[in-house]
């Protein structure tokens, strides 16, 4: 459980820092943490790693339609 809000903390605060930093070339890694840190939401805070298949599914495809609505508004 540690582990997993460090991971958190990191994946929230480093793409702050990039932007601050005026690395903006960076939104790949950016794009990638929103998945990771969806994962980990789902499956470890809301513990939805044992509900059912479709629930979790269904729980989890947000991120990945928030990232491909990005990429193709045309934010990569």
């Amino acid at each position: 459980m540690i582990l997993s809000l460090m991971i958190l903390i990191v994946c929230t605060a480093l793409p702050v820092l990039l932007a601050n930093a005026g690395l903006q070339g960076l939104l790949p890694l950016v794009l990638a943490m929103i998945l990771i840190k969806a994962w980990l939401v789902v499956d470890r805070f809301m513990e939805l790693r044992h509900a059912p298949r479709h629930w979790r599914w269904a729980v989890q495809a947000w991120a990945p339609m928030v990232v491909l609505a990005v990429i193709v508004a045309g934010g990569w």
